[in-house]
C-alpha cells in the first residue's frame, strides 16, 4: 500500500515552515487570483516560485489551487499563470471550471490536475467520468458517505479526503446563497460566510427559535483514520488556509501520529481554532453537528465552585503560564484570565479577581501556551536536510569544496588563491569550524572531510563565502529537479456557429402544476413522471444528488415517452453513452455551472442545450448564444443551497429521521436581514430556495438565447406571464 498522504493548507511562509516542522507530505496554496479562498493571504506570481523551491528542499509537493469559476475576460491571465506554474514545477492544479481544464488539459505533461471539491464528486460515477477525463487525483465531497468512498477507492485514481477544519454545510460547490444575498460568489472564493448568520425557523407562521441553525461544526475524524487508509485513500487533506501557523502544526502532529500508530494529544487538537468538532456526514453523524449560539467550541478546563467560600476550579489537565482562560460571569459576560504560572492537574486555582464568577459554570481554555512553544520547538528542530562536505586546500590553487546531499553532488571553487602562511597558518581546526556554521540553513553537515596542505593561508570571509555560494548552488540543484521546460498554450478553435433552436421551456419543481398551463412550452423539464403530463415533450431534469441505475433509468425513460435528460452532475457524465446509444437527448442543467465560452463549448460536443450558470453575465450569455445552443433561466427561484442537514432536526433532535411525515419539510428560513426563504426536506435533502420567484426583462437577452422558467406552484405560471414579481435575476451584475 502507498504511503497515506498528509496535506496541510498554507496561506503564508509561517504556515509553510509550520506544515514543514510537523511533517505534511504536501502544501495546497493559492495565488491572488483564481483560488477558492480570496480573502486568505495569497502569494503572488512573483513571489510563489520561492514557496515551491522550499517546499521541494524538503522533498515536500506543492498544489496550487485554480479552483474557482473563470471568466472569459480572465482565461488568457490564468493561462499564463499556469504556464509560469509548470515551469517553476508545481507538481498539482486543483481546478473546478471544466472549460478552462479542457484548455490545459493535454498541453502540461508531468503536471498533475486534482478535481476540486468545488466540482461535488460524491458518487463512484462521478470520479470516474473525471478520472477518464484525465484528473490524476478527484478531492472527494465532503459530505460522502464512507460507503461511497469504499465504492470511489477501487478506481484506478488518487483519491484526497478532507479529514479536518472548517465545513460547509451546503454540499461542495452548491451553495449560490453568498452570491444571491450578500453579492459575493462562493464559486469564486469569494463567501460571505451566511451559513454562520443567525436565522430565525417559521412554520405555518409561527416562529420556532433564533439561532445559528446552519453553523456547521468543524470536521475532525481523527479517530476514525483507519477506516479510511484501509480503503487505500492517497492523501488526507485538512482544511485551513485562513487559520495560524501553530493550527497547521499542531493539526498536522497529530494526524502524522495517528496515521503512523501512534498516540497524540487530544486536548491540543481542541485548543486549536475550532468550531467544536463533528465526525461530520462521511461517518453518517446526525446529531449534535451545529454549534448553537451558547455551545462550547473551547476545551473545559474546570467548572467553578466555591472553596473555602471562595470562587475557584479545580483544574482538569495540567495548565501552563500564559494560558488564555474564559470565565463566565453571573450576568453571563465572558472575561478573559491568563495564567501568571504552571498548574497540574487537580490544582485549585481561585478567581479572586473574578468573585462575580458564575457557579457550575465552565472555564474555557481559548489559547494554550504550549501550543505555540510546540511550534517553536518544531521551528528548530526541522532544518536539519543531512549534508557531506568535503574541503580541499592545495597551495597555489582555489580551494575546493563538495557538498552532498542524497544522490546530488555540488562542487564549487572559491575566487581567492591559497597563500603560503606567513605567520599563522590555516589548520583543519579552525576550517571545520567555519564550515559547520550553518546557523538557519536547512542543512546539517554530518560529516566534514577536510584535505589541506601544510603552512597555507586563507581568509574566514573566503571560506564562509565558499559555504555559502555551495549551499545556495545545492539549493538550486535540488529544486531543479522539479522544474521543466517552459510550454507555451494555444487556446483551441471554439465550435464554429450552429442552427439554433430557439425555445421557451418550464421547469416543474412539483408535480402539482396543471398541465393545462403548459401548453405555450416547448419542452417540460420534469423531476419525475406523473401521467397527467403525458403526451408533453418531456425531459426528465436529473437531480445532482439521487443515485440511479442506468439500466433502470432508461427503461423508466422509455416507459414513459420521455425525450431526454438534463445533466446536474458530473456523475451523469459516466453515462453519455448510454443515453446516446438509445437515443435520449442530453441537455445541461445550471448546477454544472457553465460561464465561460469553453465551457460551452466543452458541453456542446455532446448536448443538444447548454444552460448557463445564473452566476453568468448578460454580455457572456448573448455573446455565447451566437455560436452555441444557450438557455437561461428567466423566471424562477434560485436553489441558494443543497445539504443533508435539516434545520429543523436542530430543535427536533430527530437524527434525521422521519422526514417523509415531518410538518417541517415544508418551512420558512429567515435571516438577519429579513429575507425569507422556503426550506423543502425531500429524500433525505433539504434544499433552500427564496421565498419569493424572481424574473429577468427577456428582452436583454439575444434573440438565440432559450429561455427557461422554474416553477412551484401555478401561481408561479400566472405571475411570470403577467411579469407580477419585484424581485429580479440580475444577469447584468454576473459573477463576482
Amino acid at each position: 500500500m502507498n504511503k497515506t498522504e498528509i496535506l496541510a493548507p498554507v496561506g503564508n511562509m509561517d504556515m509553510l515552515y509550520a506544515g514543514i516542522a510537523a511533517g505534511a507530505d504536501a502544501f495546497y496554496l493559492a495565488l491572488d487570483d483564481f483560488g477558492a479562498r480570496a480573502y486568505a493571504e495569497n502569494f503572488t506570481l512573483e513571489n510563489i516560485e520561492q514557496v515551491i523551491d522550499y517546499a521541494h528542499y524538503f522533498d515536500r509537493k506543492v498544489f496550487v489551487t485554480m479552483n474557482i469559476l473563470i471568466k472569459d475576460s480572465e482565461i488568457d491571465k490564468a493561462i499564463s499563470y499556469i504556464e509560469k506554474l509548470y515551469e517553476y514545477g508545481v507538481d498539482g492544479i486543483l481546478i473546478q471550471d471544466i472549460g478552462f481544464y479542457s484548455i490545459i488539459k493535454d498541453k502540461m505533461p508531468g503536471l498533475d490536475f486534482h478535481a476540486s471539491t468545488q466540482m461535488a464528486v460524491r458518487d463512484y460515477h462521478g470520479a470516474k467520468a473525471l478520472m477518464d477525463l484525465g484528473f490524476k487525483r478527484i478531492v472527494i465531497a465532503r459530505e460522502t458517505p464512507i460507503e461511497e468512498i469504499r465504492k470511489i477507492a477501487k478506481l484506478p485514481c488518487e483519491k484526497e479526503v478532507f479529514v479536518h477544519g472548517s465545513l460547509c454545510v451546503s454540499y461542495s460547490g452548491e451553495c449560490l446563497m453568498s452570491s444571491y444575498f450578500g453579492e459575493r460568489s462562493a464559486n469564486r472564493g469569494r463567501c460571505a460566510g451566511p451559513c454562520r448568520q443567525k436565522y430565525q425557523l417559521i412554520n405555518n407562521g409561527r416562529t420556532y427559535g433564533t439561532d445559528f441553525y446552519l453553523n456547521m461544526k468543524d470536521l475532525n475524524v481523527i479517530d476514525r483514520l483507519d477506516n479510511l487508509t484501509e480503503l487505500g485513500i492517497d492523501c488526507l487533506k485538512i482544511e485551513g488556509r485562513m487559520k495560524s501557523p501553530e493550527y497547521v502544526y499542531n493539526s498536522v502532529v497529530a494526524y502524522k501520529k495517528k496515521i503512523n500508530g501512534n498516540s497524540y494529544d487530544d486536548k491540543k487538537l481542541r485548543d486549536i481554532s475550532n468550531r467544536g468538532y463533528t465526525e461530520g456526514f462521511i461517518f453518517d453523524q446526525r446529531r449534535d453537528y451545529i454549534l448553537k449560539e451558547g455551545g462550547i467550541k473551547h476545551r473545559v478546563v474546570g467548572k467553578v465552585e466555591l472553596n473555602n467560600k471562595k470562587k475557584a476550579f479545580r483544574t482538569y489537565s495540567d495548565l501552563h503560564k500564559g494560558d488564555n482562560l474564559e470565565v463566565t460571569t453571573e450576568k453571563d459576560k465572558k472575561l478573559p484570565l491568563t495564567l501568571t504560572e504552571d498548574f497540574k492537574k487537580g490544582q485549585i486555582i481561585f478567581l479572586d479577581k473574578y468573585r462575580d464568577a458564575k457557579i457550575g459554570s465552565n472555564i474555557l481554555m481559548l489559547n494554550a501556551e504550549n501550543i505555540k512553544n510546540d511550534l517553536e520547538d518544531g521551528l528548530v528542530r526541522y532544518k536539519n536536510l543531512p549534508v557531506s562536505l568535503y574541503f580541499e586546500g592545495k597551495l597555489g590553487q582555489k580551494p575546493r569544496l563538495k557538498i552532498g546531499y542524497k544522490d546530488i553532488e555540488v562542487d564549487v571553487k572559491g575566487s581567492d588563491i591559497v597563500e603560503e602562511a606567513q605567520n599563522i597558518s590555516l589548520d583543519e581546526k579552525s576550517i571545520r569550524e567555519n564550515l559547520d556554521r550553518f546557523k538557519d540553513e536547512i542543512f546539517k553537515p554530518i560529516n566534514i572531510e577536510i584535505d589541506i596542505d601544510e603552512g597555507i593561508f586563507l581568509r574566514k570571509k573566503a571560506i564562509n563565502k565558499l559555504r555559502r555560494d555551495a549551499i545556495n548552488l545545492l539549493k538550486k540543484e535540488i529544486a531543479g529537479k522539479y522544474k521543466r521546460k517552459p510550454v507555451k498554450i494555444t487556446k483551441p478553435k471554439l465550435m464554429e456557429k450552429t442552427s439554433k433552436h430557439i425555445e421557451k421551456n418550464i421547469e416543474l419543481m412539483t408535480n402539482n402544476i396543471d398541465p393545462k398551463l403548459l401548453g405555450d412550452f416547448d419542452k417540460v423539464y420534469i423531476k419525475e413522471y406523473d401521467p397527467k403530463y403525458k403526451g408533453l415533450n418531456l425531459y426528465l431534469n436529473l437531480d445532482s444528488h439521487m443515485d440511479y441505475n442506468i439500466d433502470d433509468l432508461m427503461t423508466y425513460i422509455k416507459e414513459n415517452s420521455i425525450k431526454g435528460v438534463i445533466f446536474n452532475n458530473y456523475r451523469d457524465l459516466d453515462y453519455i453513452s448510454d443515453f446516446k446509444r438509445n437515443n435520449i437527448k442530453i441537455r445541461i442543467g445550471r448546477y454544472l455551472n457553465v460561464i465561460n465560452s469553453y465551457s460551452f463549448n466543452f458541453y456542446a460536443t455532446f448536448a443538444e442545450k447548454v444552460e448557463s450558470s445564473v452566476e453568468n453575465t448578460l454580455a457572456n450569455i448573448n455573446d455565447n448564444a451566437k455560436r452555441y445552443d444557450i438557455e437561461a433561466l428567466s423566471f424562477g427561484r434560485i436553489e441558494l443551497m443543497n445539504m443533508e442537514h435539516c434545520p429543523f432536526s436542530v430543535i427536533k433532535n430527530c437524527n434525521l429521521k422521519g422526514c417523509a411525515t415531518c410538518k417541517f419539510k415544508e418551512s420558512e428560513l429567515v435571516n438577519i436581514n429579513g429575507d425569507r426563504m422556503k426550506l423543502v426536506r425531500r429524500n433525505s435533502l433539504t434544499k433552500i430556495y427564496p421565498y419569493k420567484a424572481a424574473g429577468f426583462d427577456e428582452s436583454f437577452f439575444g434573440d438565440e438565447v432559450s429561455t427557461l422558467i422554474s416553477v412551484f406552484t401555478d401561481d408561479d405560471i400566472r405571475n411570470y406571464k403577467n411579469k407580477s414579481y419585484k424581485d429580479k435575476l440580475n444577469y447584468e451584475r454576473g459573477v463576482i
